[in-house]
Parts: structure tokens; sequence; C-alpha cells
């Protein structure tokens, strides 16, 4: 989440971009630092819920997912949804730890990637205290396949939010893995 408010080059950059946040408010997930144990350790202090996962690596089933984290290199570690478990519909949560509510827009940058048969739905709410809306939302396969470039998306956030959710819907089966990275 960049602070300033403004749009960065609309070059993607060929690995994770180094960014530090430099006010409250500010955060950055890689998926690449451990800051706990067990299953939460990459989640960089993000909640999760139901299907959602972290992995260095292509995902578990063929023909979905990601090839591998946006940064391209081996260790990469990304968030998803792996869908070869839960029913159509299961809803699963990624969300910011809370962020300092600021008087001013922010720009959210994050990356994700859709490939498969049967994707759900990848929306993102921003939330300010417990009421969230909808802001982007992507429906169906948007990459043709794994090995797909991911897609870097950028999103004004209201003044005054608190927290930014992922909000991932499974599809009809298990070629429905939808990734998150580089937020």
């Amino acid at each position: 989440i960049n602070p300033s408010g403004s749009l960065p080059p609309t070059t993607a950059p060929t690995a994770n971009p180094t960014r530090q946040p430099s006010v409250a408010g500010s955060f950055f997930c890689g998926f690449n630092t451990p800051v706990a144990t067990g299953t939460t350790q990459y989640f960089c202090g993000m909640t999760h819920t139901n299907l959602f996962q972290t992995k260095a690596g292509r995902t578990t089933s063929t023909a979905t997912g990601a090839s591998g984290g946006q940064a391209g290199t081996t260790t990469d570690r990304y968030a998803f949804i792996e869908t070869s478990t839960g029913v159509l519909g299961d809803v699963s949560v990624l969300q910011t730890p809370p962020l300092a509510a600021t008087s001013a827009s922010q720009l959210l940058d994050f990356y994700y990637h859709m490939a498969g048969a049967t994707i759900g739905n990848l929306a993102v709410q921003t939330c300010v205290g417990t009421v969230c809306a909808t802001q982007w939302t992507q429906t169906g396969a948007q990459h043709a396949a794994e090995t797909s470039a991911w897609t870097r998306t950028f999103l004004m956030l209201p003044t005054g939010t608190t927290s930014v959710k992922w909000v991932a819907t499974r599809g009809t089966s298990f070629t429905g893995d939808i990734s998150i990275d580089t937020i």
C-alpha cells in the first residue's frame, strides 16, 4: 500500500520490488519472510481463512494455479487458494493487519494469477472499521496457463481505509486455484 496515492510507473518489475513502509498505514507482503511458525508463518501477519495457503513453486493441481511466484524465482512464495478440497462457493479471505486510517487516499498495488478451467471469483474489499465494500473483482480464468505472467493491479483506497481483504470464491472443481503476490 503506497501512501503517496500516486500511480507508479506501468512497467512491471522482473523481481519482487523492495518496498519499505514509510508512514503509518503502509503495508508490504511478498509472502517470503517468515513472521510466525506453522501454517501462518509466511502470511505477513495477515489473517487468512479456509483454503488460503502459501508456497514456492507450482500449485499442487495440474492445469491450474501459478507455476511459481510473481518474481519468477524457484524460492519466491505466494498465497493461493488450493481448490483440490472444498466445494463450489467456498469463500476464503486474506486480510491485512489493521492499517492506520489516513485522511489521504492510498494506492493498493498487488499481483494476481487466475489460470484454470473452473476459476471462481477474486474480489478486493476495503474496510473502514467493520464496514467493508467491494472495490474490484475478477471472475473466471484471467490467464491462459500456469506459466502466464502475473497481472499487476492498482486500486485507489478510499480515505479512512483500515484494512483490505482479498476474497476468493471457489469454482466448481480442483482447476480453480487463485493466487496473490507482492502486495
